[in-house]
């Protein structure tokens, strides 16, 4: 948190219920895990020092989603609260685009690059690709047609690796691929088929959008 605070950027860290709960001057009021919630409810402690070490001030949210045992605790940077729990929650939207980055689809650690210049065309070349395939994925959400390569009733894959599959599909029937570039803000057209009980909602999408027609030269 301190090297956060360094660089100048904020932060939501889930803490453990081992850590130090204490008041701005420092005076030990209790660890985090003895502070029981009951289902459904939300507490927030502002200005406040957490860890043997007393690192603050900081801003801590605690929440019990459902009725059971697990408690959400996180610590910000800035004052918090509900909205904590979401804002948190976008890591794993961002986890989840680690992975097709590296085991899940381009296997970036596998390119074993050491050079940093290599290191930043091949991700200039691994962003282009993915800008073209959630386009592309998203454009088979859109029309309606994307049970013919996602046989799942939701949609079990990401829109990268729905673009790539349709890409695929096109390529071995001989039709065009990649002729228009959609990125478009909102609500999820098609939110993903649950593999896990979720216990936090994502925040809500932009607004807007923006669509790209690639032309041919006349």
């Amino acid at each position: 948190m301190g090297w956060l605070r360094v660089c100048g950027w904020h932060f939501r860290i889930r803490i453990k219920s081992s850590l130090i709960l204490a008041a701005p001057d420092g005076q030990r009021v209790c660890t985090i895990g003895e502070i029981k919630l009951a289902a459904r409810e939300t507490r927030c402690f502002h200005n406040v020092t957490i860890t043997g070490h007393r690192f603050g001030p900081v801003h801590v949210a605690l929440g019990r989603p459902t009725d059971g045992p697990e408690q959400w605790q996180v610590v910000s940077d800035e004052p918090t609260s509900r909205a904590t729990f979401a804002e948190y929650g976008e890591r794993f939207q961002i986890e989840e685009g680690f992975l097709d980055d590296k085991s899940g689809l381009f296997g970036l650690e596998d390119s074993k690059l050491r050079d940093a210049a290599s290191l930043e065309r091949l991700i200039l070349v691994i962003s282009v690709a993915t800008l073209l395939l959630v386009s592309e994925g998203l454009q088979l959400v859109q029309q309606g047609v994307r049970r013919t390569i996602d046989p799942h009733w939701n949609r079990a894959l990401s829109y990268l690796k729905l673009g790539l599959r349709g890409v695929h599909f096109a390529l071995s029937r001989g039709q065009a691929v990649l002729n228009r570039l959609t990125l478009q803000g909102g609500a999820d057209p098609a939110p993903p088929g649950r593999r896990k009980k979720s216990h936090v909602s994502s925040v809500d999408a932009l607004e807007g959008g923006w669509v790209l027609r690639f032309r041919s030269p006349s």
